[in-house]
Formats: C-alpha cells, structure tokens, sequence
C-alpha cells in the first residue's frame, strides 16, 4: 500500500509560516524545512510519487504519494514555480519562494522528462545568509588566522576546491566577509547566483543572451574591480582571465573540482593555465568536503578499534581515549547525526611552493611540501574533528576521507587542536 506524507494542519503552518500554497506543494514544502532538507527529489514510480529528502548530505527516503494525489502535487507545483502545466519533453526550470518570521527559502524546481514519466527536484537555498562567520564552518583558529592574513593582501588567486555540494559557495563568500564589502568594489559571476552578498554586484550567467562565464568576467575587469568572485572556474578562457586578473593586482576567488589543494593546481593546468602563471598568481588553497555532526544528546561512547588506533598513528593525529558513535533519539530526527561541518586542507602558497608550481612539480611532492610546511590534509583534520567529538569515525569513511592515505605522516604539531563548532 501507498505510503502518504503525514499531514500538517493549516492551523499549526499558520503560526510560522507567511506563505499560501496549495495543501499538497504547501505540506511538501513544510516538511522539507522541519526536516532540514537541502534538496528534494520527485520521482515517479509504478505506485506513485516517491518523496525523497537530502538531509545532511545523505539521501533519505520519505514516503510514497499514491498515484492521483502524486499528479495533483506535481501540477501545484508545476503552477506555483511558473512552470506549463502540459506535460513537456524539454528541461524546465522555475522558483518558489517560502516565508516565514525567521527566515525566507529560495526554493529552485528543475523538472526533466524521464521514459515515460518525468522527475523533479526541488534545491532549497536559506536566505539571506548575514552571517558568513569562518568559525561557523568548522574553520580552526589557526586556518581563519591564515585566511585573513592572505585576504587582507588584497591581490592574488584563492582557490576553493572540493567535490559537488561540499560548501565550496559558502566558504567563499565567507572568504569575501572578511573584507569591508563597504569600501570594496565587489562583482561576481555565478551560474546561478545561490546567495545574496551584502554590497555586492553579482552577476548570473546567462547563456541564451549571450552572457557566458568568460564575457561576464570580461566585463567586470572593465568595472574597477577590487574583488572578484568566480561561482566555478570551468573553461580555459574563464581560468586564464582570473589568473591574470589576479596578477594584475586584484583578489580572486574562485571555486575548482578537484580533491586537495595540490590537485587544484593541476586543475586549474588542465584547463589550459601554463604552470608558471598558476605559480605567480596563486595565493591560497582552500579544499575542503562537509562531514555531519554527531548528536551530542544521543552518542553513544565507545573504545577504539587497533585498525583506528593505528589510523591515528598513521596521520600523526593524537587518538583519544574513546570514540563517540551516532545514537538515535527525537533531537536529531532518529538520524543520530544534527547538522555538519567543514573539513579542510588550508594551503598558503608561498614563494618557495609557487616556485615549485611554475616548475610544474607533481601533485605528490606539493603535498609532501605542504605538510612539511604545517599545512594539515583533510584526513588529518576530519581525525581531529573525531577526536573532539564533532563527528564520528564512520562520516570519515562515509567521504571516503583516506583517498589518500599514502601520504606520509607528519609531525604531529601539524595538527593543532580542533575548537568546537560555534553555534
């Protein structure tokens, strides 16, 4: 039998909530929210409409809306994003937007024809974001020490790299926060804008009118920049006018796919940037992935494994006495887990390290440099993060956070002690 999503009243949505939507689309809405959902996907299925939510990262299946009912919530949604209720074979794409007294969602609907049925997905976006605090994010007093003093030069490239939806948005309008955006003329060039930086003149991409990455940082330089922010630097032309951009007195961030700070670099050279303007114009890395936070009302403590023992060892990161491992309880929805955080590798380029970029130095041995240098991998600071009791063990092998455990350990005053997360 169909499983239906459990009902709200519009009595109990009334007390918080602002928005007016039909009751279907208004209790999916609902429910994602309370959930802390950051996308929901639709699917058609033989038996009707399958809700899924992504909480923390992690997909989790919600319920089943029988066949009719599932048809009217996809045209309430349909309606209410601006999208043709007759039924296309095309993409479509439109928003929805949710108030309530504490808060306003973007909510961005992308809806694509599958065989014979059609999927949908809704991404929700929190806005607007005042607080862009690095200690928020899981940033130590060390890494935000680096970070400011390598904003504060006001010129070069910064780099945020890290795998899709690990935050790599949100940390760079943080890196952009620790400027007086007031005294500062900001652009930015997003595909699409997801947040709203006070002071700032963002600009989205917009390709059927011939605003493409490359024309609109084009653009930019011919407005007097003193920041600039790249959503994604994809294409050869848009990395060589950033780098160039950069050496030309003007701070740069920008976000790249790749998994640590040395393989950003090769990132950025395998977009057609020659080594040698990478090593002039690169002032920082940042990589970095989300973790969930352990429940601190149900976790559960536990003694560690010699597989874990010898993984701290391994790392250079001193183990604790015990681990905590995920519980279950109503605090956290049953999920054991509440919330997440950063970890990351925090790489300043120095002389030496942009000396060794501009030879074309292989990916091994820039790492090997940065640790030598007091720069802590990802590896080490998610261990870190354990052995504090942010995270568990597990999240860790969850992102597959030891891809590169051949690394070679490091003193262990590399890996200065984790604070906990603030708020």
């Amino acid at each position: 039998m169909a499983q239906a999503c459990e009902p709200v009243s519009v009595t109990d949505r009334s007390k918080t909530n602002t928005t007016s939507y039909p009751d279907l689309l208004h209790t999916l809405v609902w429910n994602a929210i309370m959930d802390n959902a950051t996308d929901v996907h639709l699917h058609c299925v033989d038996d009707g409409l399958r809700i899924i939510h992504r909480v923390d990262g992690v997909i989790t299946p919600k319920a089943v809306l029988p066949a009719r009912e599932g048809r009217r919530l996809l045209n309430q949604l349909r309606s209410a994003a601006g999208l043709s209720v007759v039924r296309t074979f095309a993409p479509l794409e439109g928003q929805l937007a949710w108030r309530d007294e504490d808060a306003t969602w973007e909510i961005r609907v992308t809806l694509t024809p599958v065989r014979e049925r059609e999927s949908v997905h809704l991404r929700l976006l929190n806005v607007p974001r005042d607080n862009w605090d690095l200690s928020g994010l899981g940033f130590c007093t060390a890494d935000r020490e680096r970070i400011a003093s390598t904003i504060r030069s006001l010129s070069g490239l910064v780099l945020v790299t890290g795998p899709t939806g690990s935050g790599k948005t949100t940390t760079m309008y943080g890196l952009a926060s620790l400027m007086d955006l007031r005294t500062t003329t900001t652009y930015s060039i997003e595909d699409p804008v997801e947040f709203r930086l006070p002071y700032a003149q963002q600009i989205e991409v917009d390709e059927q009118h011939g605003l493409t990455m490359h024309e609109g940082l084009r653009t930019i330089l011919r407005m007097d920049p003193d920041l600039i922010l790249i959503g994604e630097i994809r294409d050869k032309d848009s990395a060589i006018v950033a780098a160039r951009a950069a050496l030309s007195g003007r701070l740069v961030l920008g976000t790249v796919h790749a998994r640590d700070a040395a393989g950003a670099v090769d990132a950025l050279h395998y977009l057609g940037v020659p080594y040698h303007i990478i090593g002039s114009s690169l002032r920082m890395v940042i990589a970095q992935n989300l973790l969930r936070q352990i429940c601190g009302e149900c976790a559960q403590p536990r003694e560690l494994d010699e597989t874990e023992t010898d993984t701290f060892a391994r790392f250079g990161v001193s183990a604790p006495k015990e681990l905590l491992h995920p519980g279950s309880c109503a605090e956290c929805g049953w999920y054991g887990y509440k919330g997440r955080t950063g970890i990351f590798e925090v790489a300043p380029i120095d002389d030496e390290l942009g000396a060794m970029i501009s030879s074309g130095t292989q990916q091994n041995k820039l790492s090997e440099s940065l640790r030598a240098k007091g720069v802590r991998s990802m590896a080490q600071d998610g261990l870190a993060k354990v052995a504090a009791g942010i995270t568990a063990m597990e999240e860790l092998f969850r992102i597959n956070a030891y891809s590169r455990c051949d690394e070679p350990v490091r003193a262990v005053h590399n890996t200065q002690p984790v604070e906990a997360p603030v708020g």
